[in-house]
């Protein structure tokens, strides 16, 4: 039996929306430049990593986008991710077989999929589908995205550490709010909670899961 899908939605504070002044599009440079730094470290991670024998079996190679928000920058990040998939059938020298590819945008239900859809690259190597919900749950069948990524999004925490906000334990953060400069029991506590989570959200399967 599949398992149960959450209906609860959880609290969201998604990006400005639209193109105006005030918009996430438009005050967004920052995020672009880790994108453009972070590629080269994308690049080897799928060239060194991806197994492309387990997408032979498919014709469609799925990629997923979490806490894509409104663009530019998540089809930026996508485009570099097609490039380097490509790349590695191209080395491999498997040019014939180049699956086609199917994107994941997802965001919170409150995200301006509007203006997402609408500041789509005319001429994408990809199909697009939009993803709403909370990544802290299940979105996805299992064993149905080849690579997960996300830039600047799963640093947001499904809930505090429960050790991280007790006085009396050893992880105890003293009430902030980051782990910058604190004890190593701190770490290991927001460490613990992100190996749950990330888990549960790939569950089982050897797929690439990658943060800017």
């Amino acid at each position: 039996m599949a398992e149960e899908i959450s209906s609860k939605v959880p609290e969201a504070h998604p990006m400005n929306g639209g193109d105006g002044p005030n918009s996430y599009a438009k005050n967004s440079t920052y995020q672009r430049r880790v994108v453009g730094v972070a590629k080269e470290l994308l690049n080897k991670a799928i060239l060194e990593k991806l197994d492309i024998d387990i997408t032979l079996l498919s014709n469609t190679f799925h990629i997923a986008d979490l806490g894509c928000s409104v663009g530019p920058n998540t089809f930026y990040s996508v485009e570099n991710i097609l490039e380097a998939v490509q790349s590695k059938y191209q080395i491999q020298g498997q040019n014939s077989q180049i699956p086609e590819f199917q994107v994941f945008f997802n965001d919170h239900a409150q995200n301006d999929f509007n203006m997402l859809f609408k500041s789509l690259p005319e001429n994408r190597q990809y199909f697009a589908v939009g993803v709403p919900g909370s990544f802290h749950g299940r979105l996805f069948p299992k064993a149905s995205i080849h690579i997960v990524h996300s830039s600047y999004a799963i640093q947001w925490l499904s809930r505090v550490p429960e050790a991280v906000v007790d006085s009396s334990s050893s992880a105890w953060n003293k009430g902030r709010i980051h782990y910058s400069n604190s004890t190593d029991e701190v770490i290991r506590a927001h460490e613990t909670q992100y190996r749950t989570w990330s888990a549960s959200c790939i569950p089982g399967h050897k797929r690439l899961c990658m943060e800017d």
